[in-house]
């Protein structure tokens, strides 16, 4: 057997007028764990979708295992022996883990559709020997208690680990990991390392597309111009008046309670951060207050008023916007078109001058405004939905994980924006695992553990406090 597991050569991709990849080369040793880095627009990922077949490449040879393969399609690439995970997950999440686990092997299965119809001997052999592996893999990557859950009620961390399992049950000569530890604490990434470690250790070969080249890494060229009209201001608010108030919160997803009794506060102009580890609870918080996710008890106020049950678009027109974990652009939209779909509940004449101050703040969505979203880095993804929500002229914005699986200099560039849409007077709730950026930025902050709010205080207490520091910080 050839020590190569993957070979590729002359690999090139084009999105219309941008050059993505140009006779890109790359070669992978069995049993090895390889790093594809590089700066965000750099092409990584482009390369990962083409290698894994969700892109079809222009040009390129392909080769896995000493045989040629065409990246055509991503079912074919996993029967071929490469599965992979992405950045952003994309479990089944009303399936159970187990069943996640389940449908990765199908690649791996025998019984056609009129097996699985007339429920054949051979079929029921089949499906008892697919849910032992599923269960065995769980049990290999720590999460088999969880196997009768459904996959979105997992936290992160979780998920990240249910992804995998998923993967692994293609039985793949190669495994791509895109961001696995994108959003992780200090904790999560030792434990995820450790897993990478084992699954090495059993003969696996592994390809890791990451933004974290290095540490301390220089601040970006791209500095932030002035944007005081994209912080319009909806109503005087007194400086010392409660702008968002919630009471008493809790939500379930089923028999699980995911927030218990949260109260949280936050002030006109403050920047206020919300930390605490996955699975603790603090997307779901956000989610109760845009009215993504049923409040199961609790109040949410909002600008004086009770705003439970209302959408997230009412919200948005009156002034509480959200940009999401993972983004959430329009992929099949262009960069202009998606901007223009962050302001669609104005009426005014102003908006493509806000655009224009959108592309002053981030210049590269200038440089590809033509460019589908869906092909652009995590980075510049990152960077779009920020543009958009700022279109929409927010009193209150909620950011939920802004720099979640950036490169340091972008990570840099994003905490610079975030700082200076506070200092233009909106005020921000801030989700973020970085606890140590996001406390240092931050007015105030509250601290989530298990569902709950376990500490609160001035957010420059909170960055020294031991406990934080040791919880949060891996100090």
């Amino acid at each position: 057997m050839s020590d190569t597991v993957l070979r590729v050569s002359g690999a090139s991709k084009r999105f219309g007028g941008l050059q993505a990849l140009n006779d890109v080369g790359i070669q992978i040793d069995r049993g090895q764990i390889y790093g594809l880095i590089g700066p965000n627009g750099a092409g990584k990922t482009t390369f990962f979708n083409v290698i894994t077949g969700l892109y079809p490449p222009d040009s390129g040879d392909f080769i896995l295992a000493g045989k040629a393969y065409k990246p055509a399609a991503v079912h074919q690439v996993a029967r071929e022996g490469i599965a992979r995970t992405f950045q952003n997950i994309r479990l089944f999440p009303d399936m159970t883990a187990l069943e996640n686990v389940m449908v990765g092997r199908h690649v791996r299965t025998n019984s056609a559709l009129i097996g699985a119809v007339f429920r054949t001997r051979h079929f029921k052999t089949e499906e008892k020997a697919i849910r032992e592996r599923a269960r065995e893999l769980l049990a290999y990557v720590g999460i088999e208690r969880y196997a009768d859950f459904r996959a979105r009620t997992l936290s992160y961390g979780d998920q990240r680990r249910l992804e995998i399992a998923r993967a692994l049950a293609t039985d793949p000569q190669l495994l791509a990991l895109d961001e696995p530890a994108a959003g992780m604490n200090a904790t999560e990434k030792l434990q995820l390392r450790e897993l990478l470690t084992a699954i090495q250790k059993d003969g696996r070969t592994i390809l890791i597309r990451q933004d974290h080249c290095r540490r301390g890494a220089r601040r970006s060229a791209e500095k932030s111009e002035s944007h005081r009209s994209l912080s319009g201001r909806r109503g005087a608010l007194s400086m010392s008046e409660t702008v968002l108030k919630i009471t008493g919160l809790r939500v379930s997803y089923g028999g699980i309670q995911a927030v218990k009794g949260v109260d949280l506060e936050v002030r006109k102009g403050e920047l206020v951060s919300l930390i605490g580890a996955n699975g603790a609870g603090k997307t779901t918080t956000l989610k109760a207050i845009t009215g993504l996710q049923p409040i199961t008890d609790g109040e949410v106020h909002y600008a004086g008023r009770t705003i439970n049950g209302q959408g997230a678009y009412d919200l948005v027109r009156q002034g509480l916007c959200m940009v999401p974990e993972g983004r959430g652009v329009f992929t099949r939209m262009t960069i202009a078109e998606n901007l223009q779909m962050g302001a669609y509940t104005r009426k005014d004449k102003e908006i493509d001058s806000d655009i224009e101050k959108v592309y002053g703040i981030f210049p590269r969505l200038k440089e590809r405004r033509d460019q589908l979203a869906g092909t652009m880095s995590g980075g510049e993804q990152q960077m779009l939905a920020m543009g958009r929500a700022l279109m929409s002229r927010p009193q209150v914005l909620l950011l939920d994980e802004p720099s979640m699986g950036l490169s340091p200099i972008m990570v840099d560039k994003i905490f610079e924006v975030v700082e200076d849409i506070s200092k233009q007077g909106v005020t921000i709730l801030l989700v973020e695992q970085n606890a140590k950026r996001a406390l240092g930025l931050a007015d105030r902050g509250y601290v989530m553990d298990s569902g709950q709010v376990t500490m609160t205080g001035p957010a420059e207490e909170l960055l020294h406090d031991p406990r934080v520091r040791a919880a949060y910080l891996g100090e």
